[in-house]
């Protein structure tokens, strides 16, 4: 937000001096003589927001010290005027009710309502710095006033601080985690961070990206792929204009979100395809996006938490480490179950999301649940096969190698080319043959593998191997 406010530096030399003075009561901690010192320099020059900061800390810390029934400085309790009356003279002479709010300040800082005004005569007076502090100061003395910081998250929203936005409706979050309208705002808010970030609301900065005609028609092809970093770059700045004329189109958010993923910015996909999501919670395959780019954001994590037990197994901390990384693999496959259990009981007949609950079912080692849901889901066509597979696993961690055999038999023979599917079902085959001692068809699956592509995981030693 542009600034209103004004430094100590522009202070008249009277007024500077009582800010001096009080900068030295508060060191020596007389802060009572701070507060009257203050006092006057904010109600002679309301723009001082600086003062008016350390203004309402001292009071705060005097506040504290008298006790919440007692009163200072001289009983200043608001004069005659109550508080209804203030609010109309708020809204009819802005800057001649500041005086009187202060006053009451003066007595109690935190107090809501008095602060209310305060944001009320400061968004009249277009001074948006000082309106943010008079709900900030609420929301220190009422942290738990929902309702407050929501005010305060679409001010910042209004005024172009999205980053300081989306830390309020966190704040917001974590005193009530049902809030959808402040889980909504999160998405929001980050993605008015990122235009921020990207610049996109600056047309020249848009035009020099865009280069030329010829550029910009490539641009527009939305189905390329392979684009250098600067061209996916000059996309979301072109995306970025179309997301600010129509802020709730959803296609415009969703190939936002597609192009941080080709950018390889899971972080910044995920808060765009959450916010495509939070437009349309009936679109189950954004839902499935959603999961999907968490799961690869902690895979990266958790793989870097493995790759440094692996490499520094003896350290120190290494017990630690590993107790650690198996309570959030843990802790991640129960909230994986969770959110795919609850899209299934939302969309029941969505074979897709069955699919995804039976294989996270799996994961977490619930074979017989895992069973019941893949089940259902080789009835979807479009993912048969994958599902079949999964089946095979669940049968062969149970030992029920027959049915395991027969589900990859299936699977093979309804798969014509050699995909990495049909890589991963006749080696899975071939061991649970070399489990059994059927030493033959272990080696007739590994052998179609290895004729078609030899540096398939270990299919050449094994294969080899057996003519040795």
């Amino acid at each position: 937000m542009s600034s209103t406010t004004v430094s100590e530096a522009d202070l008249p030399a009277n007024l500077r001096n009582l800010v001096q003075k009080a900068d030295a009561a508060l060191k020596s901690q007389n802060v009572g003589y701070a507060v009257q010192l203050l006092l006057p320099v904010v109600k002679a020059e309301p723009h001082f927001l600086e003062g008016r900061i350390k203004l309402r800390k001292a009071e705060g810390v005097v506040k504290k010290a008298a006790g919440s029934g007692k009163k200072f400085l001289g009983g200043l309790s608001g004069g005659g005027l109550s508080n209804m009356k203030l609010a109309g003279k708020v809204k009819k002479e802005p800057e001649a009710a500041l005086p009187e709010i202060e006053d009451l300040l003066a007595e109690d800082p935190y107090n809501a309502q008095v602060n209310g005004l305060l944001y009320e005569a400061a968004i009249a007076l277009s001074m948006p710095e000082t309106a943010a502090f008079a709900l900030e100061t609420i929301r220190e003395g009422h942290p738990t006033d929902t309702k407050n910081m929501h005010r305060l998250a679409q001010h910042y929203m209004l005024n172009k601080e999205p980053e300081k936005a989306a830390d309020i409706f966190q704040a917001i979050l974590r005193v009530d985690n049902t809030d959808g309208e402040a889980r909504k705002g999160v998405t929001n808010a980050n993605a008015q961070a990122s235009i921020t970030r990207q610049g996109w609301g600056q047309r020249d900065s848009v035009r020099d990206l865009l280069k030329n005609k010829e550029q910009s028609k490539s641009l527009e092809d939305n189905s390329r792929k392979g684009m250098t970093a600067e061209q996916i770059d000059a996309r979301l700045a072109e995306w970025g204009e179309k997301y600010n004329e129509d802020p709730q189109n959803i296609n415009v958010v969703k190939k936002i979100g597609d192009l941080y993923e080709q950018k390889e910015d899971l972080p910044s996909a995920l808060q765009w395809f959450e916010y495509a999501f939070g437009l349309n919670t009936a679109d189950t395959a954004l839902g499935s996006k959603v999961q999907q780019l968490r799961d690869r954001i902690e895979d990266a994590h958790f793989n870097a938490l493995k790759a440094d037990l692996e490499a520094n197994p003896d350290a120190p901390d290494a017990a630690q480490k590993r107790a650690e990384f198996d309570d959030l693999v843990n802790t991640r496959r129960l909230r994986q179950i969770a959110s795919a259990k609850d899209r299934v009981e939302k969309n029941p007949t969505d074979l897709q999301l069955r699919f995804e609950y039976g294989s996270a079912l799996l994961a977490a080692g619930q074979l017989s649940e895992a069973i019941a849901e893949l089940q259902k889901a080789k009835n979807n066509p479009n993912i048969r096969n994958r599902a079949t597979l999964m089946l095979a696993r669940c049968y062969e961690q149970k030992g029920i190698f027959d049915l395991a055999l027969r589900q990859l038999s299936e699977v093979a023979a309804e798969l014509l080319g050699m995909d990495s599917t049909k890589k991963e079902v006749l080696y899975f085959k071939g061991q649970i043959h070399e489990k059994l001692g059927q030493k033959d068809e272990a080696l007739d699956a590994f052998k179609q593998i290895y004729e078609v592509d030899y540096g398939y995981l270990d299919v050449a030693q094994r294969v080899e191997s057996s003519y040795s």
